[in-house]
């Protein structure tokens, strides 16, 4: 499988997971919804990719940065808590990056 074929299955797959997160924890206009997790991800996936195989290969900070960065977004675009939008996007990226390590090995 060719490599942009590869970032475009993961770019496609954290916007389905992460969305099935915040669906489940905010459970209301779910075009919006959709559409949010499309933007945080098509801005954070690409960098979080480019910085591990370019700058920092230190998975666990890269992670972290994103986590927060998508709490940020999360709360700005969905208008909630600082705190929820964390739990959020704590659940969202756990999920989603052990599916990465999983489907790395």
């Amino acid at each position: 499988m060719s490599i942009i074929i590869q970032y475009i299955l993961a770019l496609f797959l954290t916007i389905i997971v992460e969305f099935i997160v915040i669906w489940f924890f905010i459970r209301k206009n779910i075009p919006k919804l959709f559409l949010y997790s499309v933007l945080i991800n098509s801005f954070t996936l690409p960098l979080a990719t480019y910085f591990y195989q370019n700058i920092l290969s230190s998975f666990l900070f890269i992670e972290i940065t994103v986590l927060f960065v998508e709490s940020f977004l999360i709360m700005w675009l969905l208008e909630i808590k600082y705190q929820k939008a964390l739990l959020v996007s704590f659940i969202a990226n756990l999920i989603t990056s052990m599916m990465s390590l999983l489907l790395s090995l």
